[in-house]
């Protein structure tokens, strides 16, 4: 499995591409996705999926363009239905470029394992920062969309947002899996969980 990250949009969101021999996967997708489109196109891969771990704007702003070039489902947690049908809300109230209409395709399930581009994700329902937030693990790598972050911790304050959930989700699902276990987030640079449970300071 090799993984590339491209910080992109107005949000510097991480958006991440998952290949695995010549399959691959994009979570997370951000406006400025295009270099992921070129690098699947010029290398010949088989993209089988888009996944949001979210549904906020800064994670699902290039669904569409992806959706356009390679004609692949989009799957986010149901929960967040609501979330994707505000998009265009969203954009008027961070002040960025509208993304038009997003809609999803299939439900990503907020717990168990799915099987995409010949991998498992492990999924893991972590609420907090978002009612349908869903958290992915691959081998020992952690997709953690924007609950954790390194030394950090995802926002509260926008709607569907809850301290106490998220938390609860970082203590009950992230911080049992093995300190090795690397953590790409939604933003900023990636970590461990076994750096987050001695040095963050919102887990102490």
């Amino acid at each position: 499995m090799d993984i590339f990250t491209l910080a992109n949009g107005p949000f510097m969101v991480n958006s991440y591409l998952v290949v695995n021999g010549k399959k691959a996967v994009i979570i997370d997708p951000g406006a400025g996705i295009k270099p992921f489109l070129v690098k699947i196109e010029s290398e010949k891969l088989e993209l089988e999926a888009i996944i949001a771990t979210h549904g906020h704007i800064d994670h699902i702003d290039g669904v569409n363009a992806v959706k356009k070039k390679f004609h692949v489902p989009f799957y986010v947690n149901d929960m967040d239905t609501d979330l994707i049908q505000t998009v265009r809300m969203q954009a008027r109230m961070f002040g960025v470029p509208d993304p038009g209409d997003i809609s999803s395709d299939r439900n990503l399930p907020s717990s168990g394992e799915i099987e995409i581009a010949g991998m498992k994700l492990g999924l893991m329902h972590t609420p907090g920062h978002s009612k349908g937030s869903v958290s992915i693990l691959i081998d020992d790598v952690l997709f953690s969309g924007d609950t954790l972050f390194n030394y950090s911790i995802g926002r509260t304050d926008l709607p569907g947002g809850s301290y106490e959930e998220l938390i609860n989700s970082i203590r009950s699902k992230i911080l049992i899996l093995p300190d090795s276990t690397r953590v790409l987030s939604g933003h900023g640079p990636e970590t461990t969980v076994g750096r987050e449970k001695k040095m963050n300071p919102f887990l102490s």
